[in-house]
């Protein structure tokens, strides 16, 4: 078995590398859907794969799975193994070990986390040619990140004590909840009784503290 394991690892380490030398061609996600829904099932792992590829995000969006709200990234996905199964018309059993060898072979990873399908396909932006947008991404993350150490530093007056640890805690932040911790900073300083119990950013972050309701 564990030889079967190294062997299936190496077909599809020489799959990948052969696959990404010979460059792209730029066809739309919604004529490769069209062209896999009329064709049927997918003839063979390398279908399939591309089937994935088609049908994991292209930009990052919130997602609910088994009741939880998940922030599903840009190469990521959580569609469910019978969701899977109707896109490659295949079986449960079929998928399911198609997604086993895959994950061996390092094609595709599962995500840590509460949702069972959260799917990553490594190296995304190389399988699709467009490493230049997750850099776009990653600055205008870090470039409102920035915006927020400033401007909760100006206005409690609160010294950042571990900016490695307030971007950890913003990174796990959906888009959303990003854009009200920004907004919502005055807010919530104002809405203390006594400023020398507002908490520290890392705290602010950690704990969600810009959700809360500061009408009261």
């Amino acid at each position: 078995m564990a030889q079967k394991k190294v062997l299936i690892c190496r077909v599809y380490l020489i799959m990948e590398n052969n696959w990404l030398r010979v460059g792209y061609v730029m066809v739309s996600r919604a004529l490769l859907m069209s062209m896999c829904e009329k064709q049927g099932a997918a003839n063979g792992d390398e279908e399939a794969f591309l089937r994935v590829l088609t049908h994991v995000n292209y930009k990052t969006k919130v997602a609910w799975c088994n009741g939880v709200e998940v922030t599903c990234a840009r190469g990521e996905s959580v569609i469910s193994f019978m969701g899977w199964a109707d896109i490659l018309g295949w079986r449960r059993g079929h998928v399911r070990r198609f997604f086993e060898r895959c994950i061996a072979g390092g094609l595709i990873e599962k995500v840590p986390g509460s949702c069972p399908s959260h799917i990553r396909i490594p190296g995304y932006d190389a399988w699709t040619g467009n490493s230049g947008e997750k850099k776009r991404e990653e600055k205008k993350v870090d470039e409102v990140f920035e915006r927020f150490i400033d401007k909760y530093g100006e206005v409690t007056h609160i010294r950042i004590e571990s900016k490695a640890l307030v971007r950890k805690l913003w990174k796990k932040l959906s888009t959303r909840e990003r854009e009200l911790a920004l907004e919502r900073i005055e807010d919530y300083y104002y809405s203390l009784n006594d400023v020398r119990y507002c908490r520290s950013a890392a705290k602010y972050l950690d704990l969600k503290i810009f959700n809360e309701d500061f009408t009261n």
